[in-house]
């Protein structure tokens, strides 16, 4: 029988988590297809500058154009066009810990890696699902630790309180939309069905775009994704090329803003809220993470071992933020 000695074993350890820190950010933004999307178009990307706060320059206004002849006055009313919009750095780890006992019960490499195998699929699992909470959370998880998700990006009443630091009471572009079946389209219909989704959808497409930008995403919750899907039939069930080359499962609607992905958030332990789309602008969303802190080793090494304990604690962390940086496009629908 092969003896692993403690520092094999630790070594062990450290091979283990670097190898697969790497795998568990596949892992995790191969999750869901909004990451998926994301990683796509390159809007997942490290910030350079560190610092104890992410700060995104936003556009926030724009110039005012005029027409003018002979001696028309032209107005140069200083504008403000850029602020920065201003977020605190989210941090996730899953976390796990090694007994000296359990080293002393694994004698041989293949039990040490099978160990190691076990510990880091728990720690990449415990991650992934808190990621995946916080894309529709509000960031108020955890104390206000958690990542803000369309919670806080796309809240249902859009012109309340603030995001990034500015205050969407006084800044209209700096807000998202609300629609409400029950109230905004009497000439359509007040309840979501298979024949009231379609032009709901469209209607709402078009009227939050402007210059090719809108919002091409819509995360549905179960509910309102049957009546989309039951608004098809057999043969109009497509999926885009986007859809199709990342691999995952939707439908697509042409909608007079443009093709729109359509995907349902369900599942065991789901978290989406009730009778809600959220239409996603995806040219506006982007993640970004710290320097260093992508799904990596918690601990430097081998991890930690405490002065007053036979063990060993190691663990993946992430940390970053998503930022919707520029609202106007996205919207919420509430389809009961």
């Amino acid at each position: 029988m092969v003896i692993v000695s403690d520092r094999q074993y630790r070594q062990l350890l450290t091979a283990a988590v670097a190898k697969r820190s790497r795998e568990v950010q596949d892992i995790v933004y191969n999750a869901t297809p909004l990451t998926r999307i994301l990683r796509d178009q390159g809007r997942i990307s490290v910030k350079r500058a560190g610092g104890p706060e992410l700060r995104i320059p936003i556009e926030f206004d724009k110039l005012q154009a005029q027409w003018f002849t002979g001696y028309d006055k032209i107005e140069i009313t200083p504008k403000e066009l850029l602020n920065s919009a201003v977020f605190n750095w989210s941090r996730v780890v899953g976390m796990f810990s090694l007994t000296g006992t359990e080293l002393l019960y694994t004698r041989g490499e293949e039990e040490v890696i099978d160990l190691m195998e076990f510990y880091i699929n728990a720690a990449e699992k415990s991650v992934k699902e808190e990621f995946e909470t916080s894309i529709v959370g509000d960031g108020t998880g955890s104390g206000g630790r958690q990542m803000i998700g369309f919670g806080g990006a796309i809240p249902i009443v859009p012109n309340a309180g603030t995001y990034g630091g500015i205050s969407r009471v006084d800044v209209a572009n700096w807000r998202t939309s609300t629609f409400d079946v029950t109230t905004d389209f009497p000439d359509i219909g007040s309840t979501w069905d298979s024949t009231t989704a379609r032009p709901i959808i469209e209607r709402i497409s078009l009227n939050r775009s402007r210059n090719g930008q809108y919002a091409d995403l819509l995360i549905a919750d179960a509910l309102s994704y049957q009546a989309i899907s039951a608004s098809f039939v057999a043969h109009q069930r497509l999926m885009s090329e986007r859809a199709a080359r990342l691999g995952f499962a939707g439908l697509a609607y042409h909608t007079p803003a443009g093709l729109v992905d359509i995907v349902a958030a369900g599942g065991v332990g789901n978290v989406m809220p009730a009778n809600t789309i959220f239409g996603i602008d995806t040219q506006s969303l982007a993640i970004y993470e710290f320097p260093g802190q992508s799904f990596v080793p918690f601990h430097p090494g081998d991890g930690m071992r405490p002065i007053n304990q036979d063990a060993i604690a190691q663990g993946i962390v992430w940390s970053g933020q998503m930022v919707l940086e520029n609202p106007l496009f996205s919207y919420r629908l509430i389809t009961a």
